[in-house]
């Protein structure tokens, strides 16, 4: 589940999960979470993962904030804008598992700008919760066109939030034996605020438009296997069965 919550300052809203959940602060600052007896800002350019239960969220100035929550947003009942295209379960999609298990306790900030990317992929800086995995992507200007990356993935989908920029995705269904399955490549813009759904074994890369500022996030659920076997996943050791 992703939600992308604006408020201004004074106002308010409760964030409650039965399991953990992220709140990322990209542009703006000022927010204050709190959640039992405790009280933390989060500031700019912070991800915050909330401890299961309640939290409430204060917005300091006119912002917006990112909620991602993993599975556990099904077993809450929360209602999704697109909640209809999932009444019939994907077959290709692979079940999320048990969450993790946290070794930490109550709110913990994550400055994006403290995250180091691996070397072996430099473009991409990676977090998780217990149940959701995310890959942060930032860059000015165009990307390199002689240098993208298609490529697909075989039983997970994959959730692309613009938070800043514009953006180009490409997607190509591979060719099977049934011809009528067959379909044409689509090349899809999509402006900040907009979430990109990709289907298990679509083939995808994505690109920035224009020379401005670009942000990608990349969600998935469960957390990345090859990515927490590379050990590329920066707080990994947070969780005591990955």
């Amino acid at each position: 589940m992703v939600d992308w919550i604006e408020g201004t300052a004074g106002a308010s809203f409760v964030s409650r999960s039965s399991g953990e959940t992220m709140l990322i602060a990209a542009d703006s600052e000022g927010a204050t979470l709190r959640h039992g007896g405790s009280e933390v800002t989060l500031p700019r350019r912070t991800i915050a993962i909330l401890p299961a239960g309640e939290t409430i969220v204060n917005f300091g100035g006119k912002t917006a904030l990112i909620r991602l929550s993993g599975a556990s947003a099904l077993a809450d009942g929360m209602g999704a804008a697109n909640a209809t295209d999932y009444a019939i379960p994907d077959a290709a999609v692979a079940a999320p598992g048990k969450p993790s298990e946290s070794r930490a306790q109550g709110i913990r900030l994550h400055s994006i700008d403290a995250l180091k990317a691996p070397a072996d992929k430099p473009r991409l800086k990676m977090l998780r919760s217990a149940d959701i995995s995310i890959n942060w992507v930032e860059y000015h200007g165009l990307r390199d066109r002689t240098a993208l990356s298609p490529h697909d993935h075989a039983d997970f989908e994959q959730g692309s939030l613009a938070i800043r920029g514009d953006f180009l995705h490409h997607l190509r269904v591979p060719w099977g034996p049934d011809a009528t399955q067959w379909q044409d490549d689509r090349h899809i813009e999509a402006p900040a605020a907009s979430l990109m759904v990709i289907p298990p074994r679509v083939i995808h890369t994505t690109e920035g438009l224009g020379d401005g500022h670009h942000i990608l996030l990349d969600v998935f659920c469960p957390p990345r296997a090859d990515f927490l076997a590379k050990g590329w996943i920066s707080n990994d050791a947070e969780y005591a069965n990955s």
